[in-house]
């Protein structure tokens, strides 16, 4: 199997879980984003003014750990709904 079969057995195998939804990307949940009764993505209105408030303080210039004792501060929980938030999910959801 050459570079290029590997690649596509790989995307195909990806494209398959997210159809399956066998994927555990596939059950992540979207942070801002809730799943309507017919499957799509609809904006979270509480959850959207947090992720507005993120992005504020990351363009203000504060550090990921700076955004994650905010929220803390604030009392709102992680996207697991841990009371606090760390680094990672900050930044997985900045990008």
């Amino acid at each position: 199997m050459n570079v290029i079969q590997k690649s596509e057995a790989i995307k195909n195998g990806l494209r398959k879980g997210f159809q399956d939804g066998s994927s555990k990307m596939a059950k992540r949940k979207c942070y801002g984003y809730t799943i309507s009764s017919v499957g799509e993505l609809e904006i979270n209105p509480d959850e959207a003014k947090v992720v507005s408030w993120i992005f504020e303080r990351y363009l203000a210039g504060d550090s990921l750990g700076k955004i994650a004792a905010g929220l803390e501060r604030q009392g709102i929980p992680s996207p697991t709904g841990k009371p606090r938030w760390n680094r990672e999910a900050i930044d997985k959801l900045l990008s």
